[in-house]
């Protein structure tokens, strides 16, 4: 879980009375790549880690969950610089 922010409360509050919201082909992009990326790392990891004989994950494994560790930044990337950001 990630940690909150020292100001989530009023963000939350802004995006609510503004109604700010994501365009729907722009979340759609981003639940694919990201989502499909953060389900194949957790599936790796998750097999190894969970249950009770807690298992080392192997180098292939690693480097499946480093692979899309990467393509996950690669993506990051091409929205922060397609929005402009550096």
């Amino acid at each position: 879980m990630a940690n909150p922010l020292n100001n989530e409360k009023e963000l939350f509050e802004k995006i609510e009375k503004e109604k700010l919201t994501i365009p729907a082909p722009i979340w759609e992009l981003l639940t694919h790549h990201i989502g499909n990326d953060l389900y194949a790392i957790s599936m790796i990891a998750g097999s190894y880690v969970s249950g009770e004989d807690k298992e080392p994950i192997p180098p292939e494994s690693g480097q499946k969950i480093i692979n899309h560790t990467v393509e996950l930044k690669r993506f990051l990337d091409k929205l922060s610089q397609s929005i402009g950001h550096k």
